[in-house]
């Protein structure tokens, strides 16, 4: 496990966030709040030099934003995302990989609870403990998928996000991502700036 702290990981994430354009995404996030969120899911993304999948992952386009009944207990984040499927994306078969589909889903489904973290006070970032993925129809090369992301649950150092890959009004793959916050200083005890 890294030395870094949860602070130290939100100065990190945070350094480029006031340059980030979203004047394209939707939602009833303030546009800090959007560049916030957009700024922590592009640095778990990183780079290709730095981070398997970064090349899929850098074409995820951020298209909503949301935290649904905000202040009381049952408050939840919600992201949308797009992409079009490539041939990097694809098997022999010409359908998206499930390794993609997988992929694809990490990131998308922790930015709902990183978003939803940063406007409760809590860091909603960790480390992926299980992933359970429904393929309901395969995807094939040059579909278009949206990419909705829920948060489930944000409490104590497990938290929870279910995650869906639509085609059009298709159900293509559904999942539920759950995550641990592995900092010393866990969300519990320290607020996030995230």
């Amino acid at each position: 496990m890294s030395s870094t702290s949860s602070r130290g990981l939100q100065e990190l994430i945070l350094a480029g966030a006031k340059d980030i354009e979203v004047s394209h995404i939707t939602g009833n996030l303030s546009d800090d709040a959007k560049r916030r969120s957009v700024s922590a899911f592009t640095y778990f993304v990183s780079t290709v030099d730095k981070s398997y999948g970064a090349s899929v992952g850098q074409r995820l386009k951020p298209l909503e934003m949301n935290v649904w009944k905000e202040g009381s207990a049952a408050a939840y984040g919600e992201t949308v995302f797009e992409i079009t499927v490539d041939k990097d994306m694809c098997n022999v078969f010409g359908t998206l990989h499930g390794a993609c589909a997988a992929y694809i889903i990490d990131p998308c489904s922790v930015s709902a609870l990183i978003t939803l973290g940063r406007t409760i006070g809590v860091d909603g970032t960790g480390v992926s403990q299980s992933m359970n993925l429904i393929w309901h129809r395969s995807i094939r090369l040059g579909s278009k998928l949206r990419v909705v992301s829920t948060s489930m649950s944000l409490r104590g150092r497990v938290r929870s996000s279910r995650c869906e890959l639509w085609e059009g009004d298709n159900l293509c793959v559904s999942a539920v991502h759950s995550t641990v916050n592995p900092w010393k200083n866990g969300p519990s005890q320290e607020k996030s700036k995230l």
